[in-house]
């Protein structure tokens, strides 16, 4: 696909201005845990997400690729609000793209440096998911995310073993996994019933006395909180405590990589061949 006809397509509902000569300058930012809506260029919207998402220290190729998947996610936002008259584009926060107001100069340099590139498959931006590191192999977007996605497919990922609390252990009380998990009383018992392709947790099921509650790892991941059970990469078994998640990876673990990008960029791979690399299929145009 050409990117006059990615331009053609996405000048028809007012993203691009008359004869697809440039992007729509802003974007429409709801600021994380505030009703406050930032009318941002994009430009610098996307400098700031590479600020908030990445260390100024990444090698140059890792921030040119985060600049493109944040770029590339915000305007499949931007397309969406614009099919459902949201009054907003998209949320600033850890579930959609961590946004920072104030941006190193390595952050603006990656942002000017792929100006106007998106990330696309056939005549769509794609939804340029990320995690910060996967220790193996990538999620598809389905198990991960619930987004059965071409591009979100596992792959093998970069070296990045070494990342501090890539490997990580985490108790949780008895009492607390069976409040959440609704028993009424401390859990007596967590086992994984079942896991996706990569080995990653898909269900678990609590039990207290005779009753047992199946759920998904997703939903115990969110409903104890992303921070304190970093992946779904893990395995369960009781402790003096309660029970113990022993686990590796940090985030959802579908699309790229941050830690893997810069492993990959220090090996000498391009940002084009990073984004290829974790969205299978998908191809980088100049937009504008």
């Amino acid at each position: 696909m050409s990117a006059r006809a990615l331009a053609a397509a996405l000048a028809a509902i007012g993203l691009l201005a008359a004869g697809g000569a440039r992007a729509e300058e802003r974007i429409r930012v709801r600021l994380e845990g505030s009703r406050s809506i930032e009318d941002l260029r994009l430009e610098d919207y996307v400098a700031g997400v590479v600020a908030g998402e990445m260390p100024p220290s990444f090698p140059v190729e890792a921030l040119k690729a985060q600049a493109v998947a944040a770029r590339s996610y915000a305007l499949t936002r931007k397309l969406e609000a614009q099919r459902t008259g949201k009054p907003w584009d998209i949320s600033a926060g850890v579930l959609t793209q961590v946004y920072q107001g104030r941006h190193s100069p390595a952050a603006r340099a990656a942002a000017e440096a792929t100006l106007g590139e998106v990330l696309v498959l056939g005549m769509e931006p794609v939804e340029a998911y990320f995690h910060s590191v996967c220790c193996g192999q990538t999620e598809s977007g389905l198990a991960a995310l619930g987004r059965d996605l071409p591009y979100l497919t596992p792959v093998d990922c970069g070296d990045c073993d070494d990342v501090p609390g890539a490997r990580w252990r985490r108790e949780f009380p008895a009492a607390e996994l069976g409040r959440v998990a609704g028993l009424g009383g401390a859990a007596e018992a967590v086992r994984v019933t079942s896991r996706t392709q990569t080995g990653r947790a898909e269900r678990l099921e609590i039990a207290r006395g005779g009753r047992t509650v199946a759920l998904s790892a997703a939903d115990l991941r969110q409903r104890l909180g992303f921070s304190r059970l970093p992946s779904l990469a893990f395995d369960v078994a009781p402790s003096a405590r309660g029970f113990a998640f022993e686990g590796s990876g940090l985030g959802h673990g579908a699309g790229m990589s941050q830690h893997g990008a810069a492993s990959l960029a220090r090996a000498g791979k391009t940002y084009r061949e990073i984004l290829a690399h974790y969205y299978p299929g998908t191809e980088v145009v100049k937009m504008y």
